[in-house]
């Protein structure tokens, strides 16, 4: 079932985009009636029909590619986001991101970092994809690179709710970089114990990972919850 904030963070980014929604297709038109009542599995048979009719249609492969992991199947989910890729163009760098949010969770997180670095090649104005980067950087021990990231989505984001708990988490990883780089052992465990605590309390203050695309949740709250990935 889409969380509240997948519809509204998807018209966000058509507009972004330029991408205004054409209901050229009966099955495209029926299909997505049934997603914004929730009924994703429903919807599924009409946008496959929908795609079969308009396979050069890349929002189509968007809401295929939410749908798909709404229904809990990642893999599928990856499979139409990537060929997605093939037709993509106004789209392409937000089928780039929910790919990385679907390779997150399922703990690929050097393929995860992948592609949010090909989104922000793409579109280097997206804050979740340096979030999110940040996230998976965090899980490759690269801090340096979270750092890098982190204070990025700030500069991008500076009235963000959880600005003050980033900003912590930041003074963290620049106390554990100085310790990993001066080998002071106790002081590196300090470091990462605190980072874990605040992790954690970014996670429980935050939803899940969320696709910016066309089915996952409203984009305004996307932008602002998307954060901490489990």
């Amino acid at each position: 079932m889409p969380k509240k904030g997948t519809l509204f963070f998807f018209l966000l980014i058509l507009f972004i985009s330029g991408v205004v929604p054409v209901y050229s297709s009966s099955y495209l038109s029926q299909a997505e009636k049934l997603f914004l009542e929730n009924k994703p599995q429903k919807a599924l048979p009409l946008f496959e029909a929908a795609l079969n009719e308009e396979p050069q249609n890349e929002k189509i492969y968007l809401y295929l590619g939410i749908v798909y992991e709404q229904l809990n199947d990642l893999d599928k989910s990856n499979k139409i986001l990537r060929r997605g890729l093939n037709v993509a163009t106004s789209l392409k760098g937000v089928l780039c991101f929910n790919i990385g949010n679907n390779l997150f969770k399922q703990q690929q997180f050097a393929l995860a970092e992948d592609m949010y670095s090909k989104a922000i090649e793409i579109n280097n104005k997206i804050p979740e994809a340096y979030l999110n980067r940040a996230n998976s950087r965090i899980e490759l021990k690269n801090y340096k690179g979270a750092v890098a990231d982190y204070t990025v989505y700030l500069e991008l984001k500076p009235e963000n709710s959880q600005r003050a708990q980033i900003e912590k988490l930041l003074n963290i990883l620049n106390g554990l970089i100085a310790a990993e780089e001066q080998k002071k052992k106790e002081e590196l465990a300090k470091q990462k114990a605190l980072m874990n605590d605040v992790l954690n309390s970014l996670k429980n203050a935050s939803e899940d990972t969320k696709n910016l695309s066309a089915g996952s949740e409203s984009i305004k709250e996307n932008y602002e919850d998307v954060d901490i990935q489990d």
